[in-house]
């Protein structure tokens, strides 16, 4: 197996796995919180690997779902990107994200951009019952402390 001449994803000064793992968590922030602020050239890196990330995921399949999960590390974001974010997208093929120059940083001047998603984030649906839990709980530990007090 060769090399792979011309090459173009950017080092950023690091070995494979810190790249990977850099890249990785990356990825999962920009798919939580729908945008992430980091310097140009990882910026244009991660819209490159986002770009891929969400035309595997357009297909929506079990197969599909296991590869993003597999790039991704995580499951639960991997569903998160098939479930709400591509659908938001349209018929999109590509230019799922947006990146915006933000400005200099201040510690070592290095320019900073914007990676943003193009659709607006939807909201995480809640499941009712995991709400009805946690407020019955709240109840009972609150009923708990009144009968401590009387005592």
């Amino acid at each position: 197996m060769g090399r792979r001449h011309h090459s173009i994803i950017a080092k950023l000064n690091r070995n494979t796995k810190q790249r990977k793992s850099l890249f990785r968590i990356q990825l999962r922030q920009l798919i939580e919180l729908g945008s992430i602020t980091t310097t140009v050239a990882k910026a244009k890196v991660i819209k490159r690997l986002f770009d891929k990330l969400a035309a595997k995921a357009s297909n929506g399949t079990l197969a599909s779902r296991r590869l993003v999960a597999a790039d991704l590390g995580n499951p639960k974001i991997a569903n998160r990107l098939v479930d709400l974010i591509i659908p938001t997208m349209g018929g999109r093929r590509s230019g799922f994200t947006s990146i915006q120059k933000v400005g200099i940083r201040k510690g070592d001047s290095t320019s900073t951009a914007s990676l943003t998603l193009v659709a607006p984030l939807p909201a995480t649906p809640v499941k009712a019952a995991k709400v009805v839990k946690e407020v019955a709980k709240k109840e009972s530990v609150i009923e708990k402390v009144k009968k401590v007090i009387k005592k």
